[in-house]
Formats: C-alpha cells, structure tokens, sequence
C-alpha cells in the first residue's frame, strides 16, 4: 500500500452520506436551513443534503483542488466560522467527514465551530476507534450511529487502499455546549447499501 496521502483526502461513499442524513433527519425532525460542511472534499454530505431538500448547502476544505458540486471555498481552519457566519439561513447543522489526522483537535474545531455559528448539530463520521477514545473524555458525543456496514473510502487517498482495507464507522452527534446531556444514546444506523452492490461516491 503507498504512502498515506498528505491531505488526508478519503471521501464517503455516496450511499453512507444518505444514509448519515437520513438517520439525522428522521431523529431531528425537517432538514436545516442551512448544512455546513467543512472538509467537503467531494462533498458527499452536502449532495446528501440537497437530494433531502435542504435549502443552502455551503462548503469548504483545506484542499484547493477539493470539487464537491456546490458551493466551496479554500478556506484554512482558522477562517471557517468568518465564512460560514454570513450564509445562516434558519437553524444549522454541521455534518462532515473530518481529516483523520489530528483527528481530536479537529474534533475540538468542529465544537468551536459549532458555537460560532449556532449550530443545532454537529455531526462527525468518524472511525469507531475514535470514538472510543471520546466517550470517556470532557466533552463525549450526546448520540452514536453506528454502521453495521464497513465502507470502502474513496478519492486520492482511498483510491491507494486495498480493495479489502475497511474500518468501522459511527456518526457522532453534539448539540451545543450548555445543553442539558446525559449519557450517549446509541442507534443502529439503517443499512444503506444494497447488498453486493459496489460502493462509490466521494466526501
């Protein structure tokens, strides 16, 4: 297998940014006015957003050759919340795939994210391992989906793995800070992909 690809570009399948949605909004009640997806990449999430009807999608990414279908600038971290502010259109949410590398204090930008712009929900796809490591810290998810299925990444990274290279994968959920929390509730994601069918799409 090459070497890991620099700008940690491993994109979600189509079908799994579907399914994430579709679990999001079936527990939420209607689509957001608005999702925010950083580390777009392909923009999986944000497609994901649009075929549900949800009215502004915005994006951005480190990655300047990052291409996800809808709106996305090359915006370094620091500058996420200045972009992102101007575009609140009713409530929020922030729905991404984050960079793996540095992946706990990514986690901690997505929260102060999350406060700058007001957003209702954050949520993060994240590797099952991950969560281990979060549950038990300062400021662990308020709701787990956990995916049954094990996709198989795509983009400049995933294209370097082995057909058969997976991981488990859980959608954490936060709501902000100061709201009244309790211990995580866990739910099974619902099967979203068509057994024997190959999986594709991008981030």
């Amino acid at each position: 297998m090459s070497a890991r690809d620099p700008l940690d570009r491993y994109y979600t399948p189509d079908a799994l940014a579907d399914g994430c949605l579709a679990a999001l909004i079936a527990a939420e009640g209607l689509p957001p006015g608005a999702l925010l997806e950083p580390c777009a990449g392909g923009g999986a999430f944000g497609r994901a957003a649009l075929r549900a009807g949800v009215p502004v999608v915005r994006g951005c990414d480190v990655d300047p050759e990052a291409d996800p279908g809808f709106a996305c600038a090359t915006v370094p971290v620091a500058e996420w919340a200045p972009y992102f502010v101007p575009q609140r259109q009713g409530p929020v949410w922030i729905v991404t795939n984050p960079h793996y590398r540095g992946v706990y204090d990514t986690v901690a930008e997505m929260r102060a994210l999350q406060a700058r712009v007001g957003a209702s929900i954050l949520a993060l796809l994240l590797r099952a391992t991950t969560i281990e490591q979060l549950v038990p810290g300062a400021d662990p998810p308020d709701a787990l989906w956990v995916s049954s299925l094990r996709p198989r990444w795509g983009g400049p990274g995933g294209a370097a793995l082995r057909a058969g290279d997976t991981c488990g994968s859980v959608l954490a959920v936060w709501r902000p800070a100061g709201a009244a929390r309790g211990p995580a509730t866990i739910h099974a994601m619902p099967p979203w992909r068509v057994k024997g069918r190959a999986p594709g799409g991008a981030r």
